[in-house]
């Protein structure tokens, strides 16, 4: 499974409860340097309605960052949490525009804590780079006409070196936010990739026996098959040993791969086929009872034996056996049925091969 391949929804999922602690932590560490500047505020402007006014603007910021921190946890709506973040954003912008018209017009100093906000902001608020990239340009619309046009600079040059600033805490914030989503994003793939090996058969590209017993499991403990049947099949190619004596291991390793394309054309999408070990297979029908499993083996059957499977220029023929099995009422488990079906299989072994035996 390539990186690409996953896909907006898996990540968001895969790395959500992540987040979630991530975004509490940055939310958390926005919170004491807004409470320190409301102390620079009162020895700026002492007792005054410029100093109230400031201290309005950074409580009702402080208090939606505690708000949205503590009710992280609990907000389940993932999109929702995501406009109340990129919320949290703009109205931090507003704060650091806020806090820089209210400086003297000869005071620069406050763009180092611009510049610590917005690389925390890029490393530490795993947000949709989307949303990224926008608060990044909203933030250059409103910081570059109070520089160029409120500040008052001791030089002109000294103007340029601040706009150059803010513009690469920008563009570098940016590239660091984007390659640590394109990290995650490998991670995340490496680890389907994996999940995938785990639960698909190296040969056929079939599922394994891992993943028809999970698939099975979860198909046979659902509450919506109360009311719906359900079959099993159990396959096996008849003499394969003689194929693998005659012809080699190769040959008997392309005859399995053909094999399960030959049995796969057969079955419905929603129908699980899955590679046991050596050459035996298992089918899962749901919504099927042991009549129409028992059709499906009879189909099965005949497209095996009805044309001899072509390996390296020879021509092979080929049959199965095929055990069928239904699903109990009330039974939840995939054992007994599996056990039943491969009693069946026998049956079909012993009465001569090359059959489809259904268990008594």
């Amino acid at each position: 499974m390539a990186d690409a391949a996953v896909t907006p929804e898996q990540y968001r999922a895969y790395y959500w409860s992540a987040d979630v602690e991530q975004w509490r932590f940055a939310l958390l560490l926005f919170v004491p340097p807004t409470v320190v500047f409301a102390w620079f505020d009162l020895r700026l402007y002492g007792v005054s309605d410029a100093f109230f006014g400031f201290t309005v603007v950074r409580v009702t910021f402080t208090i939606y960052s505690l708000w949205l921190a503590f009710s992280l946890r609990r907000l389940q709506d993932r999109r929702l949490v995501e406009r109340l973040l990129f919320l949290w954003t703009l109205w931090g912008v507003a704060v650091l525009a806020f806090n820089a018209l209210g400086r003297p017009p000869d005071f620069f100093g406050h763009y180092v804590l611009e510049v610590f906000a917005l690389m925390l902001f890029y490393s530490a608020m795993p947000m949709p780079l989307t949303m990224q990239g926008i608060v990044g340009l909203i933030y250059l619309a409103m910081a570059m006409p109070i520089l160029f046009f409120y500040k008052k600079p001791p030089t002109a040059i000294y103007t340029i070196n601040t706009a150059m600033v803010m513009c690469l805490t920008v563009f570098s914030g940016y590239l660091i936010a984007r390659r640590i989503r394109g990290l995650r994003i490998d991670a995340l793939g490496a680890r389907l990739l994996l999940e995938e090996q785990a639960r698909t058969d190296a040969l056929t590209g079939i599922a394994n026996r891992r993943a028809f017993l999970d698939i099975a499991t979860r198909e046979l403990s659902s509450g919506d098959r109360v009311a719906s049947p359900a079959a099993a099949l159990m396959l096996d190619i008849d003499h394969f040993k003689h194929v693998n004596d005659r012809f080699g291991h190769e040959a008997g390793d392309l005859l399995l791969t053909e094999f399960a394309r030959r049995v796969l054309l057969g079955l419905r999408s929603y129908d699980c086929f899955a590679r046991l070990g050596g050459e035996e297979f298992a089918i899962l029908m749901p919504g099927a009872d042991q009549a129409q499993a028992r059709a499906l083996g009879e189909r099965l059957r005949a497209a095996v034996a009805g044309q001899p499977f072509m390996v390296r220029g020879e021509a092979i023929s080929v049959t199965v056996s095929i055990g069928v099995a239904e699903v109990a009422p009330g039974e939840t488990t995939v054992d007994g049925v599996l056990r039943r079906a491969d009693r069946a299989l026998y049956d079909a072994k012993e009465g001569g091969r090359n059959r489809v035996e259904v268990v008594a």
